[in-house]
């Protein structure tokens, strides 16, 4: 009898998120399934125990048609065919903080109306939408215009960060990073602007500041740039020695890990860091034109980050100078933004999506 098929998708062909810790622990608990990676290219690294077919390739497109489980953190491109007998899991790819979906007023970025067409027809296809935690059930329900079953277990990506392996996998990212025992590694994370692609977005202050923050910061404060992906082609790093270009690291986790402060603005990588539970900083230079103009909040970050909201290089760099003034004064709204946002991240969310999903070893009902 042939073997139930598993295709796996994330960020249109690379081998990461919450699709990643699904295939891994799928191998371990599920050797009878048989697992599919989409990958961009032949230069995708895989492990050996899965098999790799090429976005948007024929074959692409009849593993989905013949899949008995397709498992996406992003929309499926716009031709592939679903079957009946295929479950389509949704993991989608954050917490929101930023409106998201049919929620953006007035997309500014080129092919908003052909985007919103794509996902109105991609969310029919769903079977399950995963939710990372209770605050966004209801958002993601509707942002998406989505009434079918959404499965409230925590992203599965996050289980690394509270595992038993976070310590051994900290210490091996660091080292092929380069940073020495004693560096201090700041990650920013900035969100994309949807006019960054359109050409009209402010260009990113820290890029052009990171000597300037550098110089007033310990020599071994390390600044890791990660860019969006929809931007990170187009957006420069700063040529320091102090300074490392992450855009194309195939596992944010592990850059959570290895990292030992973060920046960001208003990405949902804000969540995921705080599984850590370490500082936090906001660099929202742009605040008001991006939650009244852009995009617009679910929450009031203000009210609710659990670090300094900052607007300029001065300010930046006196937080950064004072972490453990941070880890103080912040505390309290830590352990609140953890209980709201965190409280399904307990490194468990991947079995608990495995046992809902995945039928058990020697049945296989066909829809």
């Amino acid at each position: 009898m042939s073997r139930d098929t598993v295709v796996f998708e994330s960020w249109r062909g690379k081998y990461s998120d919450s699709p990643r810790a699904v295939s891994e622990r799928l191998g371990e608990l599920r050797p009878d399934l048989r697992r599919i990676w989409v990958v961009s290219g032949p230069d995708v690294q895989l492990p050996d125990d899965v098999e790799r077919v090429v976005r948007n390739t024929p074959a692409y497109f009849l593993r989905i048609a013949s899949a008995r489980y397709f498992l996406s953190n992003d929309m499926m491109p716009r031709y592939p065919l679903k079957t009946r007998r295929t479950t389509y899991v949704q993991l989608w790819h954050g917490t929101p903080l930023k409106r998201i979906g049919f929620d953006v007023p007035d997309a500014k970025y080129a092919g908003a109306d052909v985007y919103s067409r794509r996902l109105a027809k991609d969310v029919r296809r769903w079977d399950h939408l995963v939710s990372p935690n209770h605050f966004s059930t209801g958002k993601l329900q509707q942002a998406f215009r989505y009434s079918g079953s959404v499965l409230e277990l925590g992203y599965p990506r996050n289980d690394v960060l509270s595992g038993p392996g976070a310590d051994e996998l900290r210490a091996k990212v660091r080292a092929e990073l380069g940073l020495a025992p004693s560096a201090r590694a700041v990650l920013y994370t900035p969100t994309w602007r949807d006019d960054a692609l359109t050409g009209s977005a402010k260009p990113n202050p820290l890029a052009a500041e990171a000597e300037q923050v550098l110089g007033r910061l310990p020599d071994e404060t390390v600044l890791l740039f990660r860019f969006h992906h929809l931007v990170a082609a187009s957006s420069p790093v700063p040529r320091h020695p102090r300074v490392l270009d992450v855009s194309d690291h195939p596992d944010i986790q592990a850059l959570y890990l290895a990292a030992d402060l973060m920046i960001t603005d208003y990405s949902s990588t804000m969540f995921d860091f705080a599984v850590t539970g370490r500082p936090m900083v906001f660099y929202t230079y742009d605040l008001a034109d991006y939650r009244d103009q852009l995009r617009g909040f679910y929450f009031d970050l203000e009210a609710e980050a659990p670090g300094p909201l900052v607007t300029t290089a001065e300010e930046l760099i006196a937080a950064l100078a004072d972490e453990d003034g941070l880890r103080r004064r912040y505390a309290p709204a830590y352990d609140a933004f953890r209980q709201r946002y965190n409280h399904l991240d307990d490194g468990r969310a991947t079995d608990r999506l495995i046992e809902r999903v995945f039928q058990p070893a020697g049945r296989s009902d066909r829809r």
